[in-house]
């Protein structure tokens, strides 16, 4: 009986100490069944898996291309800045709009019609600036009066017209003025008569005046400077003309 008891007791003990052992055992762990040498925990709990890994890159890539630091960011950068560029050039040599002119609206490259001339009210305004010598000086020439020829000291600015025979001329004093008379005949026409005189007139300052009246078939012209009066009138005469002249200068002042 005690010894059943015993080996029961002894059998007991065995079976506590396998239990223990096994239990001792499973809760050890052995360097192959470490953390990490299953692949299915190496890829969730150990190393980064690769879509941890491909996701961190990405995001690595994203921050790098927004700061411009990475070369991805760096090209966009320079792209961006070299369009813009580009634009901007483009922009200031786009040419100006159709229609834009200067201020009175015409077209760049329109010309407006030539703006009218003053109109020309004397002969004096086409010459050079006039003479302003006196067309007599004191002391007056004594009256004289000749045929064919001119008297002495005749006044310059009242000699005939080229080609012209004399019939008469004569010069008298009377003051400070000289009265003066002159006829001649000229192959030249009535105007071209005229034409002469005031040409030679204007430029010694006389300025024309109302033509004064003449006998059917003449033409007159009246000329003044001052207290100085001059006037011709033409007649025809077949292929020329004869042309008288009679003059009241001021001496001095002209």
């Amino acid at each position: 009986m005690n010894t059943r008891r015993s080996r029961n007791a002894g059998l007991g003990v065995a079976a506590c100490l396998v239990l223990v052992l096994g239990g001792c055992g499973a809760d050890a762990t052995s360097p192959d069944d470490a953390p990490g040498s299953s692949p299915a925990a190496t890829g969730s709990a150990g190393s980064p898996s690769p879509s941890a890994g491909t996701a961190d890159g990405e995001a690595d890539r994203n921050a790098d291309g927004e700061s411009g630091g990475g070369p991805g960011g760096s090209g966009a950068a320079t792209t961006g800045d070299s369009d813009s560029s580009v634009a901007g050039d483009a922009g200031d040599e786009a040419p100006d709009p159709p229609g834009d002119g200067d201020g009175d609206g015409a077209s760049p490259g329109t010309e407006g019609p030539p703006a009218p001339e003053a109109p020309v009210t004397g002969l004096a305004e086409l010459l050079p600036p006039a003479d302003p010598a006196p067309l007599v000086t004191s002391p007056l020439p004594r009256a004289a009066s000749a045929r064919g020829r001119l008297v002495r000291r005749f006044p310059a600015a009242l000699r005939p017209t080229r080609s012209a025979a004399v019939q008469s001329s004569s010069v008298s004093p009377s003051g400070d003025r000289l009265q003066v008379g002159l006829v001649a005949s000229t192959a030249l026409s009535a105007s071209q008569v005229l034409l002469a005189y005031r040409t030679r007139l204007a430029r010694r300052g006389l300025v024309e005046t109302a033509a004064p009246p003449a006998v059917a078939g003449s033409q007159a012209a009246a000329f003044r400077r001052g207290g100085s009066i001059v006037t011709v009138t033409v007649t025809p005469r077949g292929s020329g003309a004869t042309y008288s002249l009679h003059a009241s200068l001021r001496a001095g002042r002209g």
